[in-house]
């Protein structure tokens, strides 16, 4: 199974657009329940996280908290900046009912779009 791991900061750039941060954490929040491996991490209380994997640690000296969140896909960064939209976390997590959100723009059902 795809091991998904999202570090984030509610300070970062990203982070402070509720909306968005609203509408990830609802996504990911599905994507898990439909059985998909996500760890996610937020800074404020998980910061041994950060501190623990080399990879987010070199990302954060490099660019910043504020370039968070960083999306590691089985260790490798898959994506940065923003959060990943449902579409992505179906794709990545092999999901086969996620659906968009109406007003996203995504398109994803069992992982054919059309």
């Amino acid at each position: 199974m795809t091991r998904i791991q999202i570090f984030e900061s509610a300070r970062s750039e990203a982070g402070r657009n509720a909306p968005k941060r609203l509408e990830a954490m609802a996504d990911i929040a599905r994507t898990r329940g439909e059985g998909a491996d996500i760890e996610h991490y937020e800074f404020a209380s998980d910061a041994p996280e950060f501190l623990r994997n080399p990879q987010v640690k070199a990302y954060i000296d490099t660019v910043g908290a504020d370039a968070l969140p960083l999306v590691l896909i089985d260790g490798q960064q898959a994506l940065a900046g923003r959060y990943p939209t449902r579409a992505e976390l179906a794709l990545w997590s092999a999901a086969s009912t996620v659906k968009p959100h109406p007003d996203s723009g995504d398109c994803c059902s069992g992982g054919h779009c059309g």
